[in-house]
């Protein structure tokens, strides 16, 4: 008996030490690599990100984060496709389209942002409406956002895509290009379209149209598969920094301004806009799945697609679940 007890009480004295064991290193705290490089666009839509880096959130939960710039979202995901890199934070269209093309080897992991406000038509100053585009040049950039915000424009305002002439056109040229007059508007994200009313001028420019009332854009972070199944703990510091990330950039809004415009050379007056109007919300949420849905439906409509996302298969929530049930709704 005096046996039994002894070990009873040795199985409750090992069982305290794993959970005191557990409490004290917190889960995401063991990443494998010793560096991790996350590809990402230019812009400050991609904020939460930035502030974890410089704010040092990803770095305290083991995770120690190199930023790559490509010129958006969508050119970051074709080096992904590619190899490169570790994880990759783009537009919801550029998701969409790499997890489809890579039938799952990349999948989602987490949004990282949504806004209305960001996505933008700029036109001259004689265009009044979406129906004046017809016949007319709008400058997109082919396969990314840029070009889905502008079949979405054209389609809720009642006008057929074939009836607008596209030209491939790269967000910077299409400032130029609209000043020149090469161009009869472009579609695009902030802050593109204020620096064209600010190199144009607003007696020849404006901002026609945001997304506000039809367009909601997701920024969204994908990862390899094996990278999710043999380093999740890489996966959970990730997610963890970027709430931190957002938290911060929410509540500390100038000095987040500062640093996210210091890292893509943008003013932090524009960036602070740009912050303001994020939600910066990394939820699963049913809402985000039919708005993934209905862009990756109408693209198929459209001829821009060819196979409807399976969730169970193209994004794994498994780290966002392991940070916290609440953030699968």
């Amino acid at each position: 008996m005096r046996h039994t007890a002894s070990m009873k009480r040795l199985f409750v004295v090992i069982l305290l030490a794993a959970f005191a064991l557990a409490v004290a290193v917190p889960s995401g705290a063991a990443p494998k690599k010793s560096q991790y490089t996350y590809l990402i666009g230019s812009t400050p839509q991609f904020a939460p990100i930035v502030a974890a880096v410089h704010k040092g959130f990803y770095k305290k939960l083991g995770l120690n984060v190199k930023l790559k710039h490509f010129t958006s979202g969508g050119v970051a995901a074709q080096s992904f496709i590619a190899g490169r890199g570790d994880f990759v934070n783009t537009g919801d269209w550029p998701a969409v389209r790499t997890w489809l093309q890579t039938k799952g080897k990349i999948v989602g992991v987490h949004p990282s942002a949504h806004y209305t406000e960001l996505s933008v038509v700029v036109a001259k100053k004689g265009i009044k409406s979406a129906k004046d585009f017809i016949g007319k040049t709008m400058g997109v950039w082919l396969g990314t956002t840029s070009e889905f915000f502008a079949a979405k424009y054209l389609d809720a305002n009642g006008v057929k895509l074939s009836d607008v002439k596209y030209k491939n056109v790269k967000p910077a040229e299409m400032v130029v290009a609209l000043d020149r007059g090469d161009l009869d508007g472009f579609t695009i994200w902030q802050p593109f379209g204020w620096r064209s009313v600010e190199v144009s001028g607003a007696k020849k420019v404006h901002i026609l149209s945001t997304g506000k009332g039809f367009f909601t854009e997701y920024m969204v972070t994908s990862a390899r598969k094996d990278l999710i199944d043999n380093d999740f703990d890489a996966v959970t510091a990730l997610i963890k920094g970027t709430i931190q990330g957002a938290e911060f950039s929410a509540k500390n809004l100038d000095e987040a301004a500062k640093i996210v415009g210091k890292e893509f050379k943008v003013p932090a007056e524009k960036a602070g806009r740009m912050i303001k109007v994020m939600n910066m919300d990394v939820s699963y949420t049913q809402q985000f799945r039919k708005d993934m849905d209905d862009l990756n439906n109408f693209m198929i409509s459209k001829g821009k697609s060819k196979a409807k996302v399976n969730w169970g298969a193209l994004f794994d929530s498994r780290g966002l679940k392991s940070v916290s049930p609440k953030l699968i709704k």
